[in-house]
């Protein structure tokens, strides 16, 4: 029986996504997500937003790792174009890796903004 989603297998789904995400794009973009990112701020930010029922895109998960590097909106314009579409990707490897421990996946579709 599925438990609700906890921190903890979130953040396990989490770095399973990061895994794939390197494996997947090879090592020019390891330096991209890495793993003080995924567990320090995203897997909070995404854990607050599961329990709120809040959707996420990938342009905040951009926007939360500009933040994390202390970048300037003028550096997030500019790169926010070849970034989003990284970051889509991350988020649809890590919504594959949840499907298995999510009681309802709807909510995980809705959240994660793909359609299913």
């Amino acid at each position: 029986m599925k438990r609700p989603l906890n921190v903890k297998t979130l953040e396990q789904s989490a770095l399973t996504a990061l895994a794939l995400f390197v494996q997947k794009q090879g090592t020019q973009l390891d330096w991209l997500i890495d793993r003080h990112f995924v567990v320090a701020h995203l897997v909070p930010t995404l854990h607050y937003r599961w329990q709120a029922h809040l959707p996420i895109k990938a342009t905040e998960l951009v926007e939360l790792w500009a933040e994390h590097l202390g970048l300037s909106e003028a550096v997030l314009r500019a790169w926010m174009p070849q970034l989003e579409p990284v970051f889509a990707e991350y988020l649809k490897l890590l919504a594959v890796d949840l499907q298995a421990h999510t009681q309802n996946p709807r909510l995980l579709q809705r959240m994660l903004g793909y359609a299913a």
